[in-house]
């Protein structure tokens, strides 16, 4: 340990201080959240056996619906922005400044939900071992079949990678095993 420490200049058994940028979003998220956990419930009718009083039973799905949920936020408020900016169009000159604008909200894909979810459990799974991470990502990869579905993966992963809550480098290793794989396709469609 004295070796590695000596190399890179790091105390052993400290971590590298992360900074935590807290943004709407993220307190939209956490209200929503505790939202749930106070008034959704499980309720059960008929007998009760002695597996369901002894088990543990929960609400599942929270986090899916969350995400779901601020995706189809963004997606109307990107249709806002898109019905604001065709509103400029009689007030400003400038249309191809404005018409540049609205494609670039518009090239934005939507349902990205899931891919980023997929991924993000893919990185907390593994996040400890990189090795094994990019052994699974690249399985994951070659079960895809469509080239649709791998580029979302990989603006997913873009996606990931600019909302800078996971490490960057290991998304970049994901990211790497999609774009081998969309490279893949790519060549086998030509």
């Amino acid at each position: 340990m004295k070796k590695f420490s000596n190399m890179t200049g790091e105390k052993v058994g400290i971590e590298p201080k992360h900074e935590i940028k807290i943004t709407e979003a993220d307190v939209f998220k956490a209200k929503v959240m505790r939202l749930m956990d106070d008034f959704l419930k499980v309720q059960m009718y008929g007998p009760i056996t002695r597996y369901h009083v002894a088990g543990t039973m929960k609400v599942v799905g929270q986090e899916l619906f969350l995400e779901a949920l601020m995706d189809l936020l963004d997606d109307k408020s990107n249709k806002d922005k898109v019905k604001l900016l065709e509103s400029l169009k009689l007030k400003v000159q400038d249309w191809k400044m404005i018409d540049e604008t609205i494609e670039e909200i518009e090239s934005q894909p939507t349902g990205l939900y899931k891919h980023k979810s997929s991924i993000k459990n893919l990185y907390n799974k593994y996040k400890s071992d990189s090795e094994l991470m990019i052994e699974q990502s690249k399985k994951s990869a070659q079960k895809i079949k469509n080239k649709q579905t791998v580029e979302l993966k990989l603006k997913a992963c873009e996606f990931l990678i600019v909302e800078n809550e996971l490490n960057i480098d290991l998304l970049g290793l994901i990211s790497k095993s999609y774009q081998e794989r969309l490279d893949e396709l790519t060549s086998i469609s030509e």
